[in-house]
Parts: structure tokens; C-alpha cells; sequence
């Protein structure tokens, strides 16, 4: 099987990576089944939570973006922006940017930005500081973070498509794509014939030496 898997690196010339929570727990940060409180992530980053208890909410967003601020990439974020890996990511971390990576696509949102879902205006997330829940200055409306919340759609999906259709070799890293619409990206390539290589589990360790074929 290692043989196999070098074999399609060495000739993939258009790689695309589907990178979920688990390329980032090595870097410290956690999955959505992680607790905050005796709440998990999912239960918080809900559409229902945001609006009904938005102090709650912002609470432990903050306490997340502490946890952010300090995250950095690990080897296996590197290797991918290293040997020039097209990334569409579920992950909100932003550490693909901060590895390098050039091509990201972050369908569920990011950390960085808040928005205002009145006026559409962006401000960065150190507005969310303090003890305050944040209100946009024009409008003095909530402001919401930049990401895709239980109940919404996700992003960009019919770019992700496109990549994934153009790809010769997908990867799909950190996540099991058990939530739709994303789950359906690796049906595209596997009816085109396009070799997939999971890896679920130690990426940090198996990533960097896939990526040096990759580069070859």
C-alpha cells in the first residue's frame, strides 16, 4: 500500500487536500466533541445558542480565540502548504494561512472576522473583547462570528466541488466527512477514477513524508 500511495504522489500534479479538526489537534486545539463547561462545542456553536443565550456563547468564544491565538501550525499543515497542496478545510483555525498555504477554502468560516448580518460589515475578532457581547457601530446589532453555526449552510461548496473534479489525487486529513454537504466532495473524485488517500490519525507524522513525494 505505501508503494501505492507514492506511486500516485510522485504523479499527482493536482493534489486537493479535505482537512478537518484532527490535522489540528496536535497543535493543541479541539475537536467539536471537546467540552467547555459541561457543554461540547457542538452544543455551543449552535444557531439556537447564539441567539438565545448570546453571553453564554461569547464566553466561551473568547476563551476559544485564547486557545487560537497561541495555536501554531505543526508539520502536517506545513507539509501541505510546502508541497503546494490545494486545501479545502472545515476547520476554523486558520493555520493553514499561518503555515503558508496559498489556496484555502474555508467552508465553514473562520476565527478572524465578525459580521454584522445586517449591514454585512466585517470587524476582527479582538472586537469581541471584554465583558460585552459585540454590536456592530452602524447598526448596533449582534455581531456574529464569521463561521457557519449548527443549522446553517456551509460555503463555497460548488468551489469545492470544482477543485475536488479538477484534482488527480485527493486527501483527506483530520476528518471522517461524516456531515453533508461535504461528505459527498470524495464520491466526485472516486467516480473519476481519482486516488484517495485518508489519513485520520498521527498526520503530523505521515503528512510530511507523503508531501515530499508530492514535490518530486
Amino acid at each position: 500500500m505505501e508503494q501505492q500511495w507514492k506511486g500516485w504522489a510522485k504523479s499527482a500534479k493536482r493534489p486537493v487536500a479535505i482537512t478537518g479538526a484532527g490535522i489540528s489537534v496536535p497543535s493543541g486545539l479541539p475537536t467539536a466533541a471537546a467540552k467547555w463547561r459541561g457543554f461540547t462545542l457542538q452544543e455551543i456553536f449552535t444557531v439556537d445558542m447564539y441567539r438565545r443565550e448570546p453571553e453564554t456563547f461569547y464566553r466561551c468564544y473568547r476563551e476559544m480565540l485564547l486557545d487560537w491565538r497561541t495555536a501554531q501550525p505543526n508539520p502536517a499543515h506545513r507539509a501541505l502548504a510546502e508541497a503546494k497542496v490545494s486545501v479545502i478545510t472545515q476547520n476554523i483555525d486558520g493555520l493553514h494561512q499561518k503555515a503558508g498555504s496559498a489556496e484555502v477554502l474555508e467552508v465553514h468560516g473562520n476565527l478572524r472576522e465578525l459580521i454584522c448580518e445586517t449591514c454585512y460589515a466585517l470587524y476582527p475578532s479582538e472586537e469581541a473583547k471584554g465583558d460585552r457581547t459585540p454590536c456592530c457601530p452602524s447598526c448596533q446589532q449582534l455581531l456574529k462570528p464569521n463561521i457557519v453555526l449548527a443549522g446553517e449552510d456551509v460555503r463555497h461548496i460548488a468551489i469545492a466541488v470544482d477543485r475536488v473534479g479538477q484534482a488527480d489525487l485527493l486527501l483527506i486529513v483530520g476528518t471522517k466527512l461524516e456531515m453533508k454537504p461535504v461528505c459527498a466532495l470524495p464520491k466526485i473524485a472516486e467516480e473519476k477514477g481519482v486516488p484517495i488517500i485518508r489519513c485520520n490519525h498521527s498526520a503530523e507524522l505521515l503528512l510530511p513524508e507523503l508531501c515530499e513525494w508530492l514535490k518530486r
